[in-house]
């Protein structure tokens, strides 16, 4: 009778609706969706990030690679989770701004997945091994030119920012070449370095302390880790953003939780550890909150729409 009464007068000092306790989150292990492979530049701070988020949240943070189809397979996982902030993703946004223009009947859109945090910009590279006879990218486009779709380069997937930044290029300079496709860079870089693929389109992050030759960057500045290397903008070609790469989760994630993922977001960029990761990586952290990012996310979403468009490369 006791407990009957009290649990009365509680209810009626809360304010309507009000469960008279919440969960705090997270109460139990959180999945952290990793879509490309392990040892890539992103994957690398994805598990810093997930260490620095497990010590702030006080619950273990857990990588788990589901890599393939330029990231999609990853968020397809993502969008079919529980919205209850147990799955998220660290990873570039590719899968959300390119992928529902390339794929037909895929299983998510682009308002299926909501971003929570931008963290750093993911800038891509033209490398060939040392030995290429390719000294630069003016080299590679006129043997390009001399053999018409004879020549190939790796990238981390069709529809990725790798496979749409030469596609634009080549067809810019009015040559054609043949994309291969692999699972992130780390299937990539392996094959350029022993000489079986012929040039590759690499994050630069992911070439520290590789022995490549870096031909030019998708960028319209140099790269500080590659001074000697050309923008794609310096030789006349139209720059294509880089990689945007932050936090995800599904649609319909409490506020509550949204929020606490965020302020976690704003906090573990500000961390040593991952300043000096991204640092490690050439990658400049740059918190945006998720409304911020939200509007850049749209305006590149329009951007590669209209980019797969003037390529002829769209839905297959």
């Amino acid at each position: 009778m006791f407990r009957t009464m009290l649990r009365t007068i509680l209810l009626t000092l809360l304010p309507f609706g009000m469960p008279l306790a919440q969960e705090t989150y997270p109460a139990k292990t959180v999945e952290v969706l990793s879509v490309f492979g392990a040892g890539g530049g992103t994957d690398i701070l994805a598990r810093v990030y997930a260490a620095e988020m497990s010590k702030l949240l006080g619950q273990s943070f857990v990588v788990i690679n589901r890599e393939g189809a330029a990231g999609s397979i990853g968020f397809a996982v993502l969008a079919a989770a529980k919205p209850d902030g147990y799955t998220v993703s660290f990873a570039p946004a590719t899968p959300l701004v390119n992928s529902p223009h390339v794929i037909k009947n895929l299983s998510y859109g682009f308002d299926s997945i909501v971003p929570v945090c931008g963290v750093f910009d993911n800038v891509f590279a033209v490398v060939v091994m040392p030995s290429s006879p390719y000294k630069t990218l003016k080299d590679l486009l006129a043997d390009a030119k001399a053999k018409p779709g004879q020549l190939s380069y790796g990238n981390a997937g069709l529809g990725s920012i790798p496979h749409l930044s030469m596609a634009a290029l080549t067809r810019a300079a009015g040559v054609s070449m043949i994309p291969i496709a692999y699972r992130g860079d780390s299937g990539v870089l392996p094959q350029v370095m022993s000489g079986t693929l012929s040039v590759g389109i690499i994050a630069v992050s992911s070439l520290l302390g590789r022995d490549v030759r870096v031909l030019a960057v998708f960028n319209d500045h140099r790269d500080q880790a590659y001074p000697d290397a050309p923008a794609v903008t310096e030789l006349g070609f139209p720059k294509i953003p880089p990689g945007l790469n932050g936090v995800f989760v599904p649609k319909g994630l409490p506020k509550p939780v949204f929020d606490t993922l965020e302020r976690a977001c704003k906090h573990v960029t500000n961390q040593p550890n991952f300043i000096s990761a991204a640092k490690k990586l050439n990658q400049t952290v740059e918190f945006f909150s998720g409304a911020e990012y939200a509007k850049i996310l749209k305006a590149d979403y329009d951007f590669k729409g209209q980019l797969m468009k003037d390529i002829g490369f769209g839905q297959q």
